[in-house]
């Protein structure tokens, strides 16, 4: 199952269908006698590079200890969020949309398609086909309109943002600015929420050239087309965007002359020969990796998902949906382009959700947790540089605000590498360890074998994560613990109060020990070294509260009992600190926790979802996983299949989290041996993995009756016999477990 369908054409920006080069990415909605395309680039975002470190963080830092320590967490809240806070980040922006009107035509035997395997978008009725794809080889946007009678078109362009249209050389183009600064979505109290006072905003542009058969005219701020049977519609945008530490270009003349060159170069290329190349290069990242549940639908996909919540079979929508999963990844981040914000590169608001900023208390770090083991390998490539250009404003962050060595982060990333705190309360607000997470999240993918030519560049980010891990502890009663430290977004109850802060939380002490052990991998620094194996001893350790794992240092009460987070449990998912059976005791405080969340949420959200998934299959519980799949796909997908965040927002990290979480319920690997059908559920009684990637190993197997029955390898690897059929059929890189 590759292929999204329906049989009419979308009525809002949800219902549209995503294309994506990994540096422009468009929105279609398939209109009858109609098409109107939403552009995003990228690198579009508002603001410029502003430094909001401070101080007063640190000069007020062992006064927050103290109180924490004293157990004065009111108290420490209050001076946190006063003291050590900092400002919003910049907003992810839409470039425009072009809408496209097509003369009176045929709109009987209506169908629009995307085909996930090749990218390419099409829209047929009576007599007209059309087609849309984003070349990344040339980096363009084609539309093409193919006629059995002449008909006339016309294009207009239009932004949100400050715009104006033009024309020139046969060329349409829109040009504009972005704000100076755009307030986050959920600010209610600013008077001028978007900003432009300051002229300082990156310019852009989107510009469109024209081959046909027809005649070409230019009109004002239009382009209209006569009598052609052959239309193709070139696309392409820029921005003013130098890099995350320098000013834009704010001048919109010097960005629309980028645009009209590379038009002038695009024009001279053959339509089947663009549509040939993008096709070759999509799906080569495409069918790399493969799985199939043996099951197909001609359902259409809103009838699909339909037909899921009366409790039909979900196996031919599941592999759809992990399909699409990796598509949005090709689509949206390749080299030279910039890492998958929480739309990924799809926006249509000035003020979206979150901003669409890169929030790494978990979003971004889940778009990529399916990457490595899907063999996309590339695509990671603008994560790790996102990641890199964050450590180096992060050392900033880290002496000023903290004074320590090493780099810091904290809640939400820009396009300029934003790693002070932003303002609110401290649960969200003060997380300077979501760059231990990053850099985790980083060196997980080298080790599972990605990345291999960007060593250096992975064993700096993980050094200098280490540093700012060992200097950011504070000895304890016996112990370094990580001090202010939260469970992210949630609270916990203490002398009569709603309480944020506390030290040692089980996410914060997983995330250090994870560091710990990634430098002592990769790192020559024996002094290094020495600090984080002292530190790494006298950690805190996890310990056990009455519903499991303790969030905080000590068994708080929650007012949320199934809050969204599963914070707590990173230690045994996605870091691999805990296992499932070395260490059977911590296992058991991580199942437990983790249960009690799900029996006591009521919320549909789609990253949420895609953890809980996640954490089902490693704790080899086939029936949660199958269970919480099922309600995530019945409530949190729009009909386009984008992931929901309550009330209606669209989030891409559900979409990617899920490509993990089915992964990890066919296959899992602790200490080096592999598990296969960890999670399977029961109705799934047969299919196939081709080429997974696990610890640098390229595997395929196939299964009957819920058994493997085949197995291969490229390199050595060895497996439990769980699942696995007395005749098995292997290669000779492949032992079984004694």
């Amino acid at each position: 199952m590759h292929k999204l369908w329906f049989q009419k054409p979308a009525r809002h920006w949800r219902e549209a269908l995503p294309i994506g080069n990994g540096f422009t990415g468009v929105m279609i909605y398939g209109g009858t006698n109609s098409e109107k395309l939403c552009f995003n680039d990228g690198t579009l975002w508002s603001g410029y590079p502003k430094d909001y470190n401070s101080e007063r963080s640190f000069q007020n830092l062992s006064k927050v200890r103290e109180l924490i320590f004293d157990g004065k967490n009111k108290e420490a809240d209050l001076l946190i969020q006063k003291e050590l806070c900092g400002f919003y980040s910049e907003a992810f922006m839409p470039v425009g949309e072009a809408k496209i009107k097509i003369s009176s035509t045929d709109a009987s035997d209506y169908f629009r398609e995307l085909d996930l395997s090749n990218g390419i978008h099409t829209v047929s009725t009576q007599g007209v086909l059309r087609e849309a794809f984003a070349s990344n080889p040339k980096n363009v946007v084609v539309y093409s309109i193919k006629t059995e009678s002449p008909v006339n078109v016309s294009v207009k362009m239009k932004s949100k943002l400050r715009a104006k249209t033009s024309t020139e050389g046969n060329m349409l183009f829109l040009t504009g600015r972005a704000p100076d600064y755009a307030a986050p979505n959920y600010v209610r109290s600013e008077l001028f929420p978007i900003k432009y006072n300051e002229n300082k905003g990156m310019a852009f542009a989107l510009g469109m050239a024209a081959d046909t058969d027809g005649k070409i005219i230019e009109s004002g701020r239009k382009i209209s087309i006569k009598g052609a049977r052959v239309i193709t519609l070139y696309f392409v945008t820029e921005t003013g965007f130098e890099n995350f530490d320098k000013m834009p270009v704010t001048d919109t003349g010097l960005i629309k002359q980028k645009c009209f060159k590379r038009l002038s170069e695009i024009r001279k290329c053959k339509y089947e020969e663009l549509k040939e190349e993008h096709i070759a290069d999509f799906s080569s990242l495409f069918f790399r990796q493969s799985i199939s549940l043996n099951c197909e639908s001609d359902l259409p996909t809103d009838k699909l998902l339909q037909a899921a919540k009366t409790g039909a079979d979900i196996r031919a929508l599941c592999e759809l949906f992990y399909n699409y999963g990796k598509y949005m990844t090709i689509s949206a981040s390749r080299p030279g382009g910039q890492a998958m914000n929480l739309q990924g590169i799809w926006n249509n608001s000035v003020r979206p959700p979150w901003s669409s900023n890169y929030t790494v208390n978990i979003n971004t770090q889940m778009n990529y947790w399916g990457a490595s083991s899907c063999a996309l390998d590339e695509c990671i490539e603008p994560l790790l540089q996102m990641v890199w250009e964050t450590v180096q404003n992060g050392k900033r962050t880290a002496e000023i605000n903290y004074g320590c060595s090493g780099f810091a982060c904290n809640h939400n990333v820009d396009i300029w590498r934003k790693t002070s705190p932003v303002k609110g309360t401290p649960n969200y607000m003060l997380e300077p360890l979501c760059g231990v997470w990053l850099a985790n999240e980083v060196y997980a993918h080298y080790k599972n074998g990605a990345l291999q030519n960007y060593r250096e560049k992975v064993a700096e980010i993980t050094e200098e994560a280490a540093r700012f891990a060992a200097d950011y502890l504070v000895f304890h009663n016996g112990a370094y613990v990580v001090c202010p430290s939260p469970s992210p977004e949630n609270c916990f109850s203490k002398n009569g109060s709603t309480c944020y802060m506390d030290y040692a939380s089980a996410f914060d002490m997983g995330l250090v020990k994870q560091a710990f052990l990634n430098a002592l991998e990769i790192s020559p620094d024996e002094e290094l070294k020495a600090d984080i194996k002292k530190k790494l001893e006298k950690a805190a350790p996890f310990t056990e509260g009455k519903n499991g794992i303790n969030e905080w240092h000590t068994d708080y009460p929650t007012p949320e009992k199934g809050h969204r987070h599963f914070s707590p449990l990173y230690a045994f998912y996605p870091a691999k600190l805990i296992g499932y059976h070395t260490d059977a005791e911590q296992a058991e405080w991580v199942k437990r926790l983790f249960k009690y969340r799900l029996d006591n949420s009521g919320q549909h959200i789609g990253w949420s979802a895609a953890w809980a998934i996640c954490l089902a299959a490693r704790l080899r519980d086939a029936k949660t996983a199958e269970k919480v799949t099922r309600d995530f796909l019945c409530n949190s997908v729009f009909k386009n299949l984008f992931c929901v965040h309550p009330p209606y927002y669209f989030q891409i990290d559900g979409n990617l989290g899920y490509v993990a979480g089915l992964n990890e319920m066919l296959i899992t690997e602790e200490n080096g041996v592999i598990e296969l059908l960890p999670a399977l559920p029961d109705k799934w009684k047969s299919g196939e993995v081709k080429n997974i990637i696990v610890n640098g190993a390229s595997i395929s197997f196939a299964w009957e009756k819920g058994t493997v029955t085949k197995i291969e390898s490229d390199k050595p690897i060895i497996i439990r016999k769980t699942h696995v059929s007395d005749k098995i059929i292997k290669s000779e890189t492949v032992t079984e477990e004694c």
